[in-house]
């Protein structure tokens, strides 16, 4: 009996070690779990309710957050010709650390399109974006394929009464656009707030949790993220 329970417990020491850290196969692992941590800075530019230009400076630590995965570089603009429509484009130079420790430079573009509405205390957000990422500095003939995506997510925040830090929660799917292994490959679940500083910026905060799709072995990927943005706006002719 001792025997069978030490059996036991092995197998499920075992077997929790491989969902925690990855599966073992062929002389290499597969990490099906991880915690990442995502942060940025950015300085925002809006001179009306319909047009806004964003800079910002991103940081992405992967392997528990111990190592250096990404260093992002990210200029976008939105365009809200009516209340309930928007329109934006963003291009985003990524330092990315490859499989052997060297950094590719990357580059991502992407377009997007969105619809607002509210529901009493509710405001839901629905968002369509394709998006094209490829490394400098390689052709096609040299490896170089062009990552294409369709993104849709739908997000939803709750505004409490006299509270500063309204929740938010958000879904989206990846759809990759890549001919031969074209498929859902990624959902992504992120839960929010942010605490506006009023004339010193708006401090954000979420947990995010990403799950692969379509894999033999799906990784897990949790992610706590925190960006700081500090718009500009232009006075008013009564406000000078």
């Amino acid at each position: 009996m001792d025997k069978l329970k030490m059996n036991v417990l092995t197998f499920l020491f075992v077997l929790t070690a491989c969902f925690q850290n990855g599966w073992s196969q062929e002389g290499y692992t597969i990490v099906t779990r991880d915690l990442e941590s995502w942060s940025s800075v950015g300085l925002r530019f809006k001179p009306n309710k319909k047009f806004s230009l964003q800079y910002e400076q991103g940081l992405r630590l992967n392997h528990n957050s111990t190592i250096v995965d990404q260093l992002l570089s990210d200029l976008s603009m939105k365009i809200r010709p009516v209340k309930y429509l928007e329109f934006g484009a963003g291009f985003r130079y990524i330092k990315d650390r490859g499989g052997n420790d060297l950094f590719d430079n990357d580059f991502r573009f992407n377009f997007d399109a969105a619809v607002r509405h509210k529901v009493d205390r509710f405001s839901f957000k629905y968002r369509l974006r394709y998006q094209n990422r490829n490394e400098l500095g390689l052709s096609r003939a040299e490896g170089d394929n062009h990552k294409q995506y369709l993104r849709f997510k739908v997000g939803v925040n709750y505004n409490i009464k006299d509270w500063k830090l309204d929740p938010n929660l958000s879904a989206e799917i990846f759809r990759n656009l890549d001919g031969t292994n074209g498929g859902f490959d990624n959902l992504r679940f992120t839960l929010g707030s942010a605490y506006d500083f009023k004339k010193f910026g708006k401090l954000g905060f979420y947990y995010r949790i990403e799950r692969e799709l379509g894999v033999t072995y799906p990784k897990t990927t949790s992610i706590l993220g925190l960006n700081y943005v500090y718009t500009i706006k232009t006075k008013k002719k009564d406000e000078k």
